[in-house]
């Protein structure tokens, strides 16, 4: 069970959107692959309808926190994040602390990805398409090559 959850936040920091990890920059091609994003987006849809909703978008943001909180203290401080994920942002990370005291809370982590999530969501559908999360990934890595 741990394994999968370990694939699929691999997956979701792929799929940017999914992608729970607010502190972790866009994942480069190299590491990604649509397969991975797809199999990603697939366990992160809990009602198996194709699409990701906010609830199902907000539930994988809390349990990817939940997961990163090694301390259990109710925060995620940055070397937490960089244990947690080899791509850790320092700015993504920045910008999401809303508050400046240099930890995220869960509400600071679900705030930067609702974000996340209505700048996927193209078509303003309510919803998340799985087409709209790779086309989201390839902007993400384009951004992050220019940088």
């Amino acid at each position: 069970m741990l394994n999968s959850r370990i694939t699929r936040f691999a997956g979701l920091l792929a799929g940017a959107a999914i992608g729970a990890a607010l502190f972790v920059a866009p994942v480069g091609a190299q590491q990604s692959s649509q397969e991975a994003v797809r199999k990603a987006f697939a366990a992160a849809d809990a009602n198996g309808d194709g699409y990701l909703n906010i609830d199902e978008y907000i539930a994988n943001v809390i349990y990817v926190f939940k997961d990163a909180d090694k301390k259990r203290d109710g925060f995620i401080v940055e070397q937490e994040a960089i244990a947690y994920s080899p791509q850790h942002s320092p700015s993504r990370f920045k910008n999401a602390d809303r508050n400046g005291d240099g930890k995220l809370s869960v509400g600071e982590a679900v705030g930067a990805k609702v974000i996340d999530f209505f700048e996927i969501d193209t078509n303003r559908d309510g919803v998340v398409s799985i087409d709209e999360v790779l086309v989201y990934e390839r902007a993400m890595i384009g951004a992050g090559a220019r940088k």
